[in-house]
């Protein structure tokens, strides 16, 4: 229920589309009727047979097809004594509706010949009109509601947090918005309207079954509770393999982003047949799994044609028995069987449907479970924006672990930082000190397990996200390009930014030069994560992007690692003037970068140790004498 409530949600924004749809169905379901209806005009007025040698036909045999005597008292000859006066007086106004139309045509002698073929075709190109009508409607419909589905789960993804994007690799992520919704769309696109259109169409066979010949009819509308239970089987086996075969799709994602995103890793250690091997056995999970799909969705075919091969067979005995003994007419049982065949359609429809929609479903819980995982990042009801920094930054007595995500506990333990505005402040310590922890709390990539972190005195998890990562611009070791030109890249999101503005910050981050030797300077399209460049031009690009966001507060992690040594003593004067009046945490291994900051914070093991400036650390000879002595006379 909760899963249909799931995609009610979205349903109701199409519901003028599914009545339409639901029109053109039962418009359609009419002109079949009619289809069906026009058998016996055929027969008496195109093929010859004359109306006194239907009708003596028909004299033979009751309405319903049963002797013409009582047929007894039980409920059963009850129920059939009461459709067949119901069908028989339907009979009766088709027939006059027929007369009707035929005589306000104008239509008598050997024009009849020619009528009925002529109303035939009118009736089958209005079959084939709302066979479109419903069709395109349950598209339109379909579509829509699977878009709208997936452009949902993308923004629910992107505003998570950065826990729940530790706990979900990008392959699974990436399974999840292009495949399970591409199964998603083509169930509700397509396959919805084959279930409307197939159940309409049987239940018009049917009931016209029943008008032909009531036990005959009794008798093989006996195996539609079979072929039931056998879909409802291969249904919920196709389920359990639709499953296993999505979840081993993730993994093959997963193995193809991380081959794709460290091609250049693989092959400096000339791993390319390992991860080629690990990729074949990933593939090998998955066609195990769609094999196990593939064989419940072939053998269902077979062994329900089988099934009707066995009933069709058993119907023509009983019928040619009939016919000898004269309780049944050639012309009925031929009408008989002309709608017995039509309904095979559907019925093969509803087998495929049913495989299709069991598979939609174990997509669709996959979709809704990911959806229904609540992001702990989140704004406050109350939050109120503010318009810049005041007086600093303070991290009061905060402690984080990741204990959540399994990946250790207590990195970071107590720690009271206070930043005063337009102080650069530089965070140093050996690998796994906490440093980028640190940081990643301030634009609340993560919130503390305990203590604050305040803007002006404003705990930062009372303002709006929007509001306060508005306020910070971000420099990290791991640079992120888009394929998309230099120009967007830089101004990133901001259409709006003139041309000179991005080439300021560009000059000012060393950058227009090279920008400018490109083919199409700052149209120039950067290829994937910037790979038509070298490193040293893709963190430019990035310092660029920061200074062009402008931002009181800066976070520089490792911001000038991959350049080289001459464009790294330019690029850091223009950080220094862009810091200026500024409130700054910069993160650096090299301890060259951060000798000008105005205080060195000193982490180990997740708290602080050491802080000051260089020369009053120098001086201490305490951790910060340590790692200075091993960079430098090591």
């Amino acid at each position: 229920m909760e899963l249909l409530a799931f995609f009610l949600r979205y349903a109701r924004r199409y519901v003028h589309w599914g009545l339409l749809a639901l029109v053109g169905i039962l418009f359609f379901s009419i002109a079949t009727a009619a289809f069906v209806g026009l058998i016996n005009p055929m027969f008496q007025e195109v093929l010859g047979a004359s109306e006194e040698e239907v009708r003596s036909e028909l004299s033979r045999v009751s309405p319903g097809g049963g002797p013409a005597e009582g047929g007894g008292a039980g409920p059963l000859a009850r129920l059939r004594d009461a459709i067949e006066a119901r069908t028989e007086s339907l009979r009766a106004a088709a027939a006059d509706l027929y007369a009707d139309v035929k005589e306000a045509a104008g239509v008598e002698g050997r024009g009849e010949v020619f009528f009925s073929p002529i109303l035939l075709v009118l009736v089958l190109l209005l079959r084939s009109l709302m066979a479109f009508v419903s069709g395109y409607s349950f598209q339109r419909a379909g579509l829509g509601l699977t878009t709208d589905i997936r452009n949902d789960l993308y923004r629910h993804i992107i505003h998570q947090s950065s826990r729940f994007h530790q706990q979900h690799t990008s392959g699974e992520l990436y399974s999840r918005v292009v495949s399970d919704v591409a199964k998603l769309q083509n169930a509700v696109a397509a396959r919805l309207f084959d279930i409307f259109m197939s159940v309409a169409l049987l239940l018009v066979y049917a009931a016209y079954l029943l008008t032909i010949h009531f036990t005959m009819a009794i008798v093989s509308l006996f195996a539609v509770p079979v072929f039931g239970y056998l879909l409802a089987r291969f249904g919920k086996g196709m389920r359990k393999v639709t499953h296993r075969s999505q979840e081993r799709m993730a993994d093959l994602s997963g193995f193809l982003s991380e081959g794709i995103r460290g091609n250049r890793v693989v092959k400096a250690f000339g791993m390319e047949e390992f991860e080629c091997r690990r990729f074949e056995r990933a593939t090998r999970g998955h066609l195990l799994a769609n094999l196990r799909a593939q064989f419940l969705s072939t053998v269902s075919s077979p062994v329900i044609e089988a099934l009707a091969a066995i009933g069709g067979a058993a119907l023509v005995i009983s019928a040619g028995l009939m016919i000898r003994d004269g309780r049944l007419t050639f012309t009925l049982f031929f009408q008989f069987l002309v709608v017995l065949f039509l309904m095979y359609d559907p019925i093969r429809k509803l087998n495929k449907v049913n495989l299709v929609l069991q598979e939609a479903v174990a997509c669709g819980k996959r979709v809704h479970n990911l959806m229904q995982i609540k992001s702990d990042i989140v704004d406050r009801p109350t939050a109120a924006p503010i318009s810049g920094l005041e007086r600093g930054i303070r991290f009061d007595d905060v402690s984080f672990d990741y204990e959540d995500t399994g990946h250790g506990k207590g990195v970071l333990s107590g720690i009271r930082l206070d930043l005063h505005r337009g102080e650069v402040v530089a965070l140093v310590g050996a690998s796994g000190a906490g440093k980028s922890t640190l940081v990643n709390l301030l634009p609340r990539f993560f919130d503390p397990v305990a203590g604050r972190v305040l803007i002006d005195d404003v705990d930062i998890r009372a303002l709006p996200l929007q509001n306060l990562r508005s306020l910070i611009g971000i420099v990290t070791q791991e640079t992120v390009l888009f394929n998309d030109s230099v120009r967007n890249n830089i101004a990133y999101g901001r259409d709006d930014l003139p041309l000179e503005e991005v080439r300021m910050a560009a000059a000012a981050a060393y950058a227009d030069d090279f920008i400018m030797a490109m083919p199409e300077a700052y149209d120039t399209v950067i290829g994937e994560g910037g790979q038509n460049l070298s490193g040293g031009q893709r963190q430019r690009l990035a310092i660029a992007r920061a200074l062009l966001k402008n931002a009181p507060i800066l976070i520089l992690d490792e911001a000038t690692s991959h350049l080289d040594t001459e464009s790294e003593v330019v690029v850091q004067r223009a950080i220094y003037n862009l810091m200026e009046g500024r409130t700054a945490l910069v993160i650096a291994h090299r301890l060259s970068t951060v000798v000008r900051a105005d205080r060195i914070v000193v982490l180990d093991r997740g708290s602080i140790v050491e802080e000051g400036t260089h020369e009053q650390l120098l001086e201490l000879g305490g951790a910060y004498k340590r790692l200075y002595d091993l960079q430098f006379h090591g």
